[in-house]
């Protein structure tokens, strides 16, 4: 299929609908750079939290700044909320402002992913002179500075180093200020600038990938495509949006603050072709602890399920999302506002499915998903005997809750898609031996579907090594299990122990997330539940 770019963007997408196999071939041909952006990152950083979780995500964009083509495989939330980081850029920097080689990035949390250890690179891809659209790419880094017990953080100036919107490439010279601030101002730099310039990276191959993909279909812009492929995608959801009944279907929850149990409620009204997501009533920002969402991390993980529910098999795009819409109070905990500490974002984002998931189990009772057991997050810190400072990351999914007719699946941290940090890659980069990982007998919840089981982790100070080992850690589900749907039974709960003694004092409250391993013989042990169950189980 070759069609030149005509004038009148109508006259040209009507081109596009009239070869509908055409169309699926260009469509695909967009993912696939995507997915070729994913696998140069993955291929090219060097943190365990990017090359082993896969705790970043890729996308392809239109040249307004909306979501034109996601990798199949990024983190789904980082991809819901890059729209927002290029649209914030595109409103300081006008397109016809930026020349070939620019490179921009930003952590800012309000802008970004939700927390300052995800940083944003935006290239912006030029034809002809003009920017016909962009490449993004948003990354954790293995370090952005700040405290590393973030349980402790009571603003976001303790969190780390805040990245505003800067070029980080101009005219294709780097930006040697913002190189050096962010070398002088985390623990590991070698690592963090190794993992920027993967991005970077990624970014070029889309950008050459677009261009030779424009060569080959003759398109001297993507508007016509563009269009095409948006609005086919929100036609999709806005019929499966029709086919739920009318209605408002709410549902609460409580999760586990730095303060005490904390509420969030949802209101979903359903009219027609369209959605509402109303948060009213949820716990106000907490002081600290970083439990905090921005309102952009909140959209995504309001938006992401919903996809899930109702359009699983089209591809994401910025069409899926227009039926859509979402509020939450400012100034809520789903709705935080600056300087609010949000560090550990996901131990309120990562329940928003949940509580969506249960308001929609009346009309939609087999599609939802019981509770997951969530991921537990630990981070290793500390100095070799040279001098030299170690740390990375090591992620461990709970178990998946039951849904759809059949009992939970895998350990992929839904509504994540971070992957479980393998031990050996975790113990190469540590002076750490662990001792134990396995299945958790019975920690997913009885029903007709059983939720997948969790997992149960012990390690240790490597023998021979002198140096104190400091873990820092965020569990969750220490005190609200994951919740069965329909008569499902729930989890078991989080156990975190430091020589078989309870951390929590039986409180099922943390007070710092640091762990100290200072002899051989201490052994940090971590149970994570898994997911509940649905239906009865007799």
């Amino acid at each position: 299929m070759s069609v030149q770019a005509e004038p009148h963007s109508k006259t040209a997408a009507t081109s596009f609908d009239a070869d509908p196999i055409g169309l699926e071939i260009m469509w695909s041909r967009l993912i696939a750079i995507a997915d070729e952006m994913w696998t140069t990152v993955l291929r090219t950083a060097v943190s365990t939290v990017i090359g082993a979780a896969q705790d970043f995500g890729c996308e392809l964009q239109d040249a307004t700044g909306g979501g034109l083509a996601h990798s199949t495989r990024s983190m789904p939330v980082f991809n819901l909320v890059m729209p927002d980081t290029t649209r914030a850029l595109l409103a300081k920097v006008p397109a016809s402002e930026m020349r070939p080689g620019d490179i921009f990035a930003t952590n800012d949390p309000w802008l970004c992913a939700g927390h300052l250890d995800d940083i944003s690179v935006i290239t912006p891809i030029f034809r002809h002179g003009q920017v016909v659209a962009f490449a993004n790419t948003v990354a954790h880094t293995s370090s952005i500075g700040g405290t590393l017990d973030g349980l402790r953080a009571r603003d976001l100036v303790e969190e780390g180093l805040f990245i505003p919107l800067l070029k980080l490439y101009d005219a294709g010279q780097p930006n040697e200020t913002l190189f050096a601030l962010i070398r002088e101002n985390v623990r590991q730099p070698e690592m963090v600038l190794t993992d920027i310039a993967a991005q970077v990276a990624a970014n070029d191959v889309a950008a050459r990938r677009l261009l030779a993909f424009m060569d080959e279909y003759g398109l001297d812009r993507l508007e016509p495509l563009v269009e095409t492929v948006q609005r086919r995608a929100e036609a999709a959801m806005r019929r499966a949006i029709a086919a739920v009944p009318d209605g408002v279907y709410t549902n609460e929850i409580e999760i586990e603050g730095s303060t005490g149990d904390l509420p969030l409620k949802v209101a979903i009204r359903v009219s027609g072709d369209e959605l509402w997501v109303d948060y009213a009533g949820s716990a106000p920002q907490e002081p600290g602890g970083g439990g905090n969402c921005t309102f952009s991390y909140a959209h995504a993980h309001t938006v992401y399920p919903l996809k899930c529910l109702l359009t699983p098999n089209v591809p994401n795009n910025e069409g899926c999302f227009r039926p859509i819409h979402v509020s939450a109070p400012l100034g809520s905990i789903l709705n935080a506002q600056r300087p609010a500490s949000v560090n550990a974002r996901i131990r309120t984002g990562w329940h928003v499915h949940e509580l969506l998931f249960g308001a929609m189990a009346p009309a939609l009772p087999d599609r939802v998903q019981a509770g997951n057991g969530l991921m537990h997050s630990l981070r290793a810190a500390g100095f070799e005997a040279d001098g030299s400072e170690f740390g990375s990351y090591f992620f461990t999914g709970g178990g998946r809750g039951a849904g759809g007719g059949r009992d939970g699946q895998g350990y992929n941290c839904f509504p994540s898609s971070a992957g479980n940090v393998p031990v050996e890659v975790f113990e190469a980069r540590n002076p750490i031996l662990v001792e134990e990982r396995a299945l958790l007998p019975d920690s997913g919840g009885t029903g007709r579907y059983r939720g997948t089981p969790g997992h149960r982790f012990r390690l240790r100070r490597l023998p021979g090594s002198d140096a104190d080992v400091r873990l820092y850690v965020h569990p969750d589900r220490l005190r609200h299990p994951a919740p069965g749907l329909f008569g499902g039974g729930p989890s078991r709960l989080t156990r975190v122990l430091l020589n078989d003694r309870d951390l929590t004092n039986g409180t099922g409250r943390l007070t710092t997330g640091e762990v100290v391993l200072a002899s051989d013989e201490d052994v940090y042990t971590s149970e994570i539940p898994g997911g509940g169950g649905v239906g009865m189980p007799e």
